[in-house]
Formats: C-alpha cells, sequence, structure tokens
C-alpha cells in the first residue's frame, strides 16, 4: 500500500515537471519567434521605407535636366552590359576549362583503347592457335594431377581477364562517343557565348561614345563655377536626404549578439579600394565645397569591398554619385561607397567585413574611373584617415 502510494505520488510530480518544462519551452519559443518577427518587421519596414525612397528619386530625376537623364539612362544601360560581359567572361573561362579538361579526358581513352585493343587481339590470337579444344589439349599435355589443376586455375583467370578487357573495351568505347559528344556541345555553347560578348563589347564601345558626347555638354552647359557649384550643392542636399531617410528607417534594426563594434575597429580598418588619394577629407571641391569624404583613384572594373560588416541599406543610382552603396553599420555609424560601375548588392543584404559589394566605374559623371569613400558618424562626415589602417 504504502510503494503504491509512493509510486501514485512519483508519477503525480513527475507529470507535474514535464508540464512545467513543456510550459517553459513554449514560452521561450514564443520569445524567440516573437523577436523574430520583430526583426522581420523591422527589416520590411526598412525595405519599404528604402523602395519609397528609391521612387521618389526616380520620380525627382524624371523632373530634371534632359542632360542628367540622358547621362542617369547611357550609364545605367554600360552597367547592365558590362555586368552582362563580366557574366559572359566567366562563362567563357568555364567552358574552356571543361572543354580543356573533355579534350585530355579523350586523349586518355583514345590511348587506353589503343592498348587494350592491341591485348586484346594477342589473346584472341593466342585462343586461335589452341583451337576450340583448349581445355582438352592442356588435359592431354599434362600428366601431373597437380599441375594440370594449376593450369585449368590460370586457364580460368586467363578467359575472366579477356573478359574483362573487352568489357572494359567497350565501355570505354562508349565513354569516348559521350566524351566526343559533350565537347562539340561545350564548343558550340562556347562559340555562341564568344559572339554574345563580341556583340556586348560594341554595344559597350556605343553607349562609352554616347556617354561621352553627354558628359562633354553637360560640362559645356557648367562652364562657370557658379552653376557647377550650384550642381554640386544640389548633389549633396539629395545625398542628405538619403542619409537622414535611411537613419530612420535602419534605426531600429538589432544587431546580431557577436557583433563587433565599428568604433572598436577606429584606425585598423581595411580600404575599400587600392589605390591613390585624388582628394582628401577637407580639401577644396569648388568654391566653398570641400571633400566630405576621399575619392581614390581605382581602375574600372576593381573590386570595392567593405571595412566592416553591416547591412546594405541603399543599392541605387543617386544624381552625382552614380551606383552608389551605403552600408548601415550600427551605433549611427554607416559608410558609402560612389560612382560604382556595377552593384553586387541590394538594399537589405548583411555584408561581412572585405566582402565585395561592387565594382569601380565612373558612373555619376566622373572623367575616368575612381570611388569615392565617406564614412558618416551620426549622420556627419568623417575623415577616412582617422579610421582606415596602414595600406
Amino acid at each position: 500500500m504504502i510503494g503504491r502510494a509512493l509510486r501514485q505520488v512519483f508519477i503525480g510530480t513527475q507529470t507535474q515537471l514535464i508540464n512545467l518544462a513543456l510550459t517553459c519551452a513554449l514560452l521561450l519559443f514564443g520569445h524567440v519567434s516573437s523577436a523574430d518577427d520583430i526583426q522581420q518587421k523591422e527589416l520590411n519596414s526598412l525595405k519599404r521605407s528604402i523602395s519609397n525612397l528609391e521612387k521618389q528619386l526616380q520620380d525627382r530625376g524624371k523632373q530634371r535636366n534632359s542632360l542628367q537623364s540622358a547621362l542617369k539612362k547611357v550609364e545605367l544601360e554600360r552597367s547592365a552590359i558590362n555586368k552582362n560581359v563580366r557574366r559572359l567572361r566567366s562563362k567563357i573561362n568555364k567552358l574552356e576549362n571543361t572543354l580543356g579538361q573533355l579534350t585530355q579526358r579523350e586523349k586518355k581513352l583514345e590511348q587506353n583503347i589503343r592498348q587494350q585493343s592491341e591485348a586484346i587481339t594477342e589473346q584472341i590470337s593466342a585462343a586461335h592457335k589452341l583451337g576450340d579444344q583448349e581445355p582438352v589439349k592442356l588435359l592431354l599435355n599434362q600428366e601431373d594431377p597437380q599441375q594440370l589443376a594449376r593450369v585449368f586455375k590460370y586457364y580460368d583467370y586467363f578467359l575472366k581477364a579477356r573478359a574483362e578487357k573487352i568489357q572494359r573495351y567497350k565501355q570505354d568505347i562508349n565513354e569516348l562517343n559521350e566524351t566526343i559528344a559533350e565537347i562539340s556541345s561545350q564548343k558550340l555553347a562556347l562559340n555562341q557565348s564568344k559572339a554574345a560578348l563580341e556583340a556586348d563589347k560594341k554595344k559597350l564601345s556605343s553607349r562609352a561614345e554616347m556617354r561621352k558626347k553627354t558628359l562633354d555638354k553637360l560640362q559645356l552647359s557648367l562652364r562657370s563655377d557658379t552653376k557647377k557649384l550650384n550642381k554640386l550643392q544640389k548633389e549633396r542636399t539629395a545625398l542628405e536626404k538619403i542619409i537622414k531617410a535611411v537613419e530612420e528607417a535602419a534605426a531600429e534594426l538589432v544587431l546580431p549578439s557577436n557583433y563587433e563594434s565599428f568604433v572598436s575597429r577606429k584606425g585598423r580598418l581595411a580600404w575599400p579600394i587600392k589605390g591613390r588619394v585624388a582628394h582628401s577629407f577637407g580639401s577644396t571641391r569648388s568654391g566653398s565645397l570641400r571633400w566630405e569624404g576621399w575619392l581614390i583613384s581605382a581602375s574600372a572594373g576593381d573590386n570595392v569591398k567593405t571595412v566592416h560588416h553591416g547591412r546594405v541599406v541603399f543599392s541605387n543610382y543617386l544624381r552625382g554619385f552614380g551606383l552608389l552603396v551605403i552600408v548601415d553599420h550600427g551605433e549611427g555609424y554607416m559608410t558609402l561607397y560612389a560612382h560604382n560601375q556595377e552593384l553586387l548588392k541590394e538594399t537589405g543584404d548583411w555584408v561581412q567585413s572585405n566582402e565585395v559589394v561592387s565594382r569601380a566605374g565612373d558612373t555619376g559623371g566622373l572623367n575616368k574611373p575612381a570611388l569615392y569613400f565617406e564614412i558618416r558618424k551620426q549622420g556627419k562626415p568623417a575623415d577616412p584617415k582617422s579610421w582606415l589602417g596602414k595600406r
């Protein structure tokens, strides 16, 4: 009786503990799920804000003068062609590598087939000399039973090896035929890709000429310092609006728990690109307007890398800055990468330190390729010299 009572108490207690554990698990899961939902809502809010902002930029772009609109149009077209050219070149490299491997495989198979053919021919010839009664002749030629058993064993090995060689010979011939067919297919794809690449190069040359003419006309219309300064001030005002809108949209985003703060890397950040600083922070740009970042010389297509991990909060074309990427690093810090030839990341993407986010170019009206790099601290420009490490 006492034992039964104790068991009932134990079972009751165990049931209570299980129910308690399940309740805690459900509460914890609900908490985690709730946190994930909040983060997703904040991210969706950011994307909506950026989408609305980009739409406003497009709407304002329609109201600008025709030369600026023409420059934007041709630069975006050229960017798309550059992207396709890079994709085609990558595809051609892969096709050529595959073709090289297939050709080597073809040579190896042909060599194997020649060797197998010779070996099989020799074996068939030897078997033909013995005639159709090979086992009988072997039996008549042997007097010792043990020797006879060994001879029959060797003969079985011989027959099996010959059958395997013939089978492998057939397999190699089939594989060779398949390889030859694959080589033909790869050559066709390679020729098509090369033709498409040449067509895109012609388009690229055409767009480059159109851009040069448009840029010449635009610069001619800005001959006076006043007009040039006015243009630069309008572009800077547009950027400030972008920065402010992005800051508001990204303010509620939660950073990962293991996130290394931007400020902790001060003086040790990697450079976004290799190149000479053509214009430094604070140097005169035009009239009273000064550079608020660095213009770093580059070659068209050079990789542009983030200086610290964070989230892309803007990836689009902006007048005066061309194809622009803005990365939010949390705690009020942002970095800007402008005048790109091609953008590789979209709004909302997480990026790691030294991850390629774009390719350098001259969009936004530059005369030659360069990267404009800027650091923002609480919305205010900061000198990159104090933040970047040695090259």
